[in-house]
């Protein structure tokens, strides 16, 4: 088997053919594999690149990360985590979790509130696809809508919520409302549900790695394939070939060499899938090409807890446009994770860019550091002088799962099957943006090319 990406999703790949004893070759066209997912250790700060984390309620990565080794390097999130915030008005304003709270919020005004109280009566299923703001405003109304919907989504896939389908993106959403009728009901049964089940919370919310972040599972992936995993070794080209036992793909190199296979995994990004298969499957290159991903910036701080004037008791906090702040949030890094920052000190990562401002791209590295902090200092009152600064820039770092995402994915993996029925896709354009989903897509995908008989975990 070839695996063409060296992301979480093409290790993955590659690891779950190599333990169902196929031979695999991993080409990545970076000098090093893990693609977005990233952490670098600099002056005590963990910065991760992309992602910081997975959640531990479904048992994709958690396998993956028990299945190399890294089963007691665990690190569930502080408890704190779990409380978050929106800068809304001028303040940071928290995100009520209970009915009392709910009710003191000051998020929403009275009427706002009582309109997204009214949602077990009000509520009305459609059969259609939908946007994440109308999804929202149908079930809570427009106030709601303007202030949790586009929040929302920019914490996720710095995306605009009228775009968005949460067809695409939340498909529980569409299950609770399908079961319940009510999205208060259907949340309502499954706080019941998890409130009942065996594991525990610390199992089940966000989960880093201790020493190191999430750069800890691609060390240990590239480890245990070793060899198998060949870096700068970037890919012109798909084509089909026919060999001894059938149908095979060969895979052009862009140094002129070739590789013939009789199974082959695409694990990049949607944009550069579309390109390797537009000569041999110009219908599923037409559907990827039509994914379309954002530029996306992560900024990378460390200070003194004392030059820190707010409390710092949550996950961190997002912005809804409109608040006169540019970054679309900030997470407050060290408090999930303590080992992130040095004994005394604060790490905070800050998003920006995204749908909703794509001109922060075009910024050099020392102008978004510096518009970062204006923000921070509006929304958290720092005025010091970090000791530790970085940005990464993502350019289209993040896929948009728009209206019509499902038909598109579903178009290119038909298109693919017809074209090169040994081949398939994996990514985190497909099926869900986060590491969860880039892992199954990735052992789905492996699994559905294997011989008949017993399967790899």
């Amino acid at each position: 088997m070839i695996v063409i990406g060296g992301g979480i999703s093409g290790l993955t790949a590659a690891f779950t053919a190599m333990r169902a004893g196929l031979d695999v070759t991993v080409l990545e066209a970076a000098d090093a594999p893990g693609g977005k997912v990233r952490s670098t250790v600099e002056d005590g700060y963990t910065l991760d690149w992309g992602p910081n984390g997975f959640l531990a309620n479904v048992p994709d990565l958690l396998d993956l990360a028990n299945a190399v080794g890294l089963q007691h390097d665990l690190l569930p999130a502080a408890p704190e985590a779990d409380r978050r915030y929106l800068y809304w008005d001028g303040g940071l304003r928290p995100i009520p979790t209970t009915p009392g709270a709910f009710l003191r919020s000051e998020l929403l005004s009275p009427p706002g509130k009582l309109r997204a109280l009214s949602e077990t009566v009000l509520a009305r299923s459609v059969k259609r696809e939908e946007t994440v703001f109308d999804f929202i405003s149908r079930h809570f109304g427009f106030e709601a809508a303007r202030v949790f919907a586009g929040a929302f989504v920019q914490g996720i896939s710095a995306g605009d919520a009228r775009q968005l389908s949460v067809d695409a993106m939340f498909p529980r959403l569409r299950h609770l409302e399908a079961s319940h009728g009510s999205l208060l009901r259907g949340l309502a049964a499954a706080r019941r549900s998890a409130r009942s089940a065996s594991r525990e919370r610390a199992a089940a919310g966000l989960t880093s790695f201790r020493a190191g972040g999430v750069q800890r599972l691609i060390d240990a992936l590239t480890d245990a394939l070793g060899e198998r995993v060949r870096s700068e070794a970037p890919v012109r080209t798909l084509r089909r070939g026919v060999g001894r036992d059938g149908v095979e793909t060969v895979v052009e190199l862009a140094d002129g060499s070739s590789m013939t296979s009789d199974s082959v995994v695409v694990a990049t990004p949607a944009d550069a899938a579309a390109d390797l298969l537009q000569a041999v499957a110009p219908a599923a290159s037409e559907a990827l090409s039509a994914v379309r991903s954002v530029d996306v910036h992560v900024l990378g701080f460390g200070f003194d807890r004392i030059d820190v004037p707010y409390p710092l008791d949550g996950f961190g906090f997002l912005v809804p446009r409109g608040q006169k702040v540019r970054i679309l949030g900030a997470v407050w890094s060290s408090v999930m994770f303590p080992d992130q920052a040095p004994a005394g000190k604060v790490a905070i990562r800050v998003f920006a860019g995204g749908t909703l401002d794509p001109g922060f791209s075009s910024l050099d590295d020392a102008a978004a550091l510096a518009a970062a902090r204006r923000d921070l200092e509006t929304t958290m009152g720092i005025v010091a002088e970090p000791e530790y600064q970085r940005a990464i820039r993502w350019p289209r770092g993040i896929p948009q799962f728009e209206l019509g995402h499902r038909e598109r994915v579903a178009s290119a993996r038909h298109a693919l099957a017809q074209a090169l029925p040994n081949a398939r896709l994996a990514g985190n354009y497909l099926d869900g943006v986060g590491l969860n989903d880039a892992v199954r897509t990735a052992k789905v995908a492996v699994r559905s090319l294997l011989p008949p008989g017993p399967e790899a975990s």
